[in-house]
């Protein structure tokens, strides 16, 4: 009888035990592979939101620092709404001149966008606009949920020297994770 413990070949079980093993070492990673995508994916996508964010404030808080309170005021402020000129300078009676443009900005709840315009004064010819996507609330406010509105007391004329800006935005990863980032500033306004 031939001896059997001298043969050259594997026994089935050796396979499949190997075969096992491999399988189990490609699976881990295959995982690790597709994990460290979606998470390169997710800060990818939460620093773009962070830079749009930060670039939106910077914009909205510039403008608002180049008006006066009296220019807000008098275009209807709300909380989705600023509409002012800039100030350009002062006249030899110690007045401000103001730029020959209106900048507004308006957010729509329903499409959640902010809306920069450049308005023409004479014509109310939108010269410019920027549309920022994306943002998740209203960003006009005088104090933390308190809205901007003219006090009824005082008629027509705000008696806030600061305005609080939120800029709150909104991204998705994959379509299978929700990001959301903000940021507030108080922008402290010229007097009139």
């Amino acid at each position: 009888m031939p001896d059997r413990s001298k043969g050259n070949g594997f026994t089935l079980i050796e396979v499949l035990f190997v075969v096992s093993i491999l399988g189990i070492i490609i699976s881990a990673l295959f995982f690790s592979l597709t994990r460290g995508e979606f998470s390169s994916a997710v800060s990818s996508a939460k620093a773009d939101l962070q830079a749009k964010v930060r670039s939106i404030m910077e914009w909205v808080t510039k403008d608002v620092r180049e008006t006066n309170l009296v220019q807000i005021d008098s275009n209807n402020p709300s909380v989705n709404h600023i509409k002012f000129r800039k100030v350009t300078g002062m006249d030899d009676t110690g007045s401000y001149t103001f730029a020959d443009n209106y900048i507004e900005y308006n957010y729509d709840n329903t499409s959640a966008q902010l809306t920069r315009n450049k308005i023409d004064v004479a014509s109310g010819a939108i010269l410019q606009s920027s549309v920022f996507d994306n943002m998740t609330q209203s960003p006009f406010y005088v104090a933390v949920g308190v809205p901007l509105e003219p006090s009824p007391s005082a008629g027509n004329i705000l008696f806030y020297k600061k305005l609080l800006i939120v800029i709150a935005g909104q991204s998705q990863v994959k379509n299978s994770l929700t990001l959301n980032f903000s940021l507030a500033e108080e922008v402290k306004v010229r007097n009139p």
